[in-house]
């Protein structure tokens, strides 16, 4: 293998702490950008969601394990929403004092499209049960204003939807932040849009352009990718609007292009992709109770079904099968190009797209790469 190439099939290794990815509800929204690949699946019952939590934790515990879980991919369209920030929050073996009094909470903040909220008769005691869990903010995403974002989200209305789930997060004494996920179909629509922020949102703000993922989405999204020429002249107006950790972005917009990243990986300057979750091992739980190796909405070897073969069963054969790193997910196993080669053979050398890390151009290389093999 030549030097600088990622080796997928290394142990990335030992497994110290099993995360179960629960889709307990599916999403109203399906959102381009969504890492997380929601859809609108139906719902795990509670008793299910109780009973998955309670057996898989005594066998982590049985094992020597941490354990830990989170619902996805909108808690807040689950008909129990209230009851489910105290129950994850009890299984948490990440979250400081998670469950206790005064303890922490792992929905801080607890990101949401809205929509489910909105159309909630029943949203007040929602926030108040997150609240009283330790949630102090919510996060919402906008896309653009109006049809703008309904379209990036593929459904009618969301916009409308989103700020009435804020409205009503304040009325429940809770604050709101918010992702703005900008395009070339919603940079247009600046003023109105950052006059909604201004207004509705009291936490932070930040402001971006979407990661690059290998899907379907997000090579459609990849057409409304800003450039550094549209971008520039209102760099100085998002730096001003955005949250302190965000504003780093809009201060090195020239370092953010395709062809930046380039240079970057010619020069052999590329940086090292820290795992993101150490000893960690993830694995998704379908409404079905089917268990799958991957991310959420990326499913890759089946391991089982917790109700027909049992808990022990199929988290015992999940961890046999061990960690695989997210390169491996995505890309299947064996060695990757180095970033350099990806540059030089995928790279777009004058591509002025913005991208906000070098692990989004290195994915849009892979992808070509891949699509270009078939």
């Amino acid at each position: 293998m030549r030097e600088g190439a990622t080796d997928r099939s290394a142990d990335p290794g030992t497994v110290t702490m099993l995360y179960l990815c629960m889709e307990v509800a599916g999403c109203p929204t399906v959102c381009r950008h969504c890492w997380a690949q929601g859809t609108g699946y139906g719902m795990m019952p509670l008793a299910d969601i109780e009973r998955v939590l309670d057996q898989a934790h005594q066998f982590c515990a049985g094992q020597g394990l941490g354990f830990d879980a989170y619902p996805m991919h909108e808690l807040a369209a689950h008909p129990d929403a209230a009851w489910l920030f105290g129950l994850f929050n009890s299984h948490s073996g990440t979250v400081k004092g998670a469950g206790q009094v005064g303890g922490g909470t792992m929905f801080e903040p607890w990101p949401t499209t809205g929509v489910s909220l909105a159309a909630r008769e029943d949203w007040r005691s929602v926030l108040e049960a997150a609240a009283s869990t330790g949630t102090v903010n919510l996060w919402v995403a906008f896309h653009g204003s109006g049809e703008v974002h309904d379209r990036q989200v593929n459904h009618h209305g969301a916009y409308a939807a989103t700020c009435l789930a804020i409205e009503r997060t304040h009325a429940a004494g809770l604050s709101a932040g918010c992702n703005v996920f900008l395009t070339t179909e919603s940079l247009p629509q600046l003023d109105e849009l950052t006059a909604t922020v201004s207004r509705l949102v009291d936490a932070g703000k930040c402001f971006e352009t979407a990661s690059y993922l290998p899907t379907p989405r997000s090579r459609r999204n990849e057409r409304l990718r800003l450039t550094l020429p549209e971008l520039a002249p209102v760099a100085s107006r998002f730096a001003e609007l955005a949250a302190p950790a965000n504003r780093c972005l809009w201060t090195s917009l020239e370092g953010r292009t395709e062809a930046a990243y380039v240079r970057q990986a010619l020069s052999g300057d590329w940086p090292a992709a820290p795992d993101p979750a150490p000893g960690e091992l993830a694995l998704i739980c379908r409404p079905n109770l089917d268990v799958y190796s991957g991310l959420a909405g990326l499913y890759r070897t089946r391991h089982g079904n917790l109700r027909t073969d049992g808990v022990a069963a199929v988290l015992g054969r999940a961890l046999d099968h061990g960690r695989q790193p997210d390169d491996a997910l995505w890309f299947g196993s064996g060695p990757l190009p180095a970033p350099d080669e990806l540059a030089a053979r995928y790279g777009n050398p004058a591509g002025l797209g913005i991208h906000p890390g070098p692990e989004s151009v290195r994915y849009l290389w892979l992808d070509r790469a891949r699509q270009l093999s078939r």
